[in-house]
């Protein structure tokens, strides 16, 4: 087991990116961008964990909640798949919860349910993992067959907790849904097919923001560092750029991140930072009709006073902004860039 020195003080995210004529996250029946019953469109949380998560697999990091290889699996699937490659064949309990720990950086952000699924025996035959094809160990049974033993993790504890919680995001204005249609044509050089029509549902442009908390009592438990942390912060700035590998996603970019960071022991956050940002429109557009960053500006007075008014619980503010962005007044000169960019 790797002894780290955990967290040392709660931090607060706030996140902003944009996507222009693209879908950030569509919804599970028809793809289509994500709604509340007003109208707002929305984000949820795991599609902002999926970034980092790519991005830190792009960067030949291990990750737990991943595929293998290309390939999808479920989480027995990946655990048996690591252990294999660290040379352990089984691990259990205490033990392999604290494999995970020290392995996956995922883990220890965003904790896991450790919902594992045993193997699945069938009289006669083979013992197999259910979808994937990693084999365990084997033990020869009557009739010079093999039987795989049966390997269910039994971890402890079931459920990590992750020190890194982010609320669903939300678009800051009124947004426009629309359809995009295109053709496809598949055919032969000595005879050309018909195509067929494709549409998706996509934003004209959004703007969309998310507030995460860091907490340091459960970084104690996920053994979460100021270390992951900053990885945290970079791989959300850079993995919304990354993401632009699929044709709904390309249209995405990172806009402006503060972390907020407390003095060591403040029991204090303020909690929904993105109530504290307002846009104000820069030209006659309405705001279905923004296109881009030029046709806003960024107000965060109100976020700025309520750090002010609570200056001494904080030690310090960090923060990366796109060049793009204009804000409604300066931010203040104390702030620390981060250097992403």
């Amino acid at each position: 087991m790797t002894m780290t020195t955990t967290l040392t003080s709660r931090r607060e995210i706030l996140f902003l990116y944009d996507i222009r004529m693209g879908n950030p996250n569509g919804d599970p029946d028809e793809n289509r961008p994500r709604s509340l019953p007003d109208g707002r469109f929305y984000v949820t949380d795991v599609r902002l964990k999926r970034f980092a998560r790519d991005y830190w697999a792009m960067q030949n990091r291990d990750i737990l909640v991943g595929n293998i290889e290309g390939r999808t699996t479920n989480l027995t699937g990946r655990v048996a798949h690591y252990l294999n490659k660290i040379g352990k064949d089984k691990a259990d309990g205490e033990e392999l919860v604290n494999i995970l720990l020290d392995s996956f950086i995922d883990a220890r952000c965003f904790g896991s349910s450790l919902a594992f699924k045993g193997q699945k025996e069938e009289d006669g035959g083979e013992v197999t993992e259910q979808s994937d094809d990693f084999s365990l160990d084997t033990k020869p049974v009557k009739g010079n067959k093999k039987k795989q033993t049966e390997w269910k993790p039994k971890p402890v504890p079931k459920t990590l907790t992750g020190a890194v919680q982010f609320n669903m995001g939300e678009v800051l204005h009124d947004a426009e849904e629309i359809q995009i249609q295109g053709t496809s044509v598949f055919g032969s050089d000595e005879e050309k097919a018909q195509g067929t029509f494709t549409n998706y549902a996509a934003l004209r442009y959004a703007l969309i923001a998310f507030h995460g908390v860091a907490n340091e009592h459960s970084a104690q438990k996920s053994r979460l560092s100021d270390t992951d942390y900053n990885d945290l912060l970079l791989a959300l700035w850079n993995g919304v750029r990354s993401a632009g590998n699929t044709r709904t996603k390309i249209g995405q970019v990172p806009r402006l991140l503060v972390s907020i960071e407390y003095q060591p022991g403040e029991e204090f956050q303020f909690g929904n930072l993105m109530d504290y940002v307002k846009l104000q429109a820069s030209g006659d557009k309405t705001e279905r009709a923004w296109s881009s960053p030029d046709d806003y500006c960024v107000d965060v007075s109100r976020l700025l006073n309520r750090i002010d008014a609570q200056r001494s619980r904080i030690a310090k503010v960090r923060y990366e902004v796109s060049p793009d962005v204009t804000f409604a007044s300066e931010l203040p000169n104390e702030w620390q860039a981060l250097g992403f960019d």
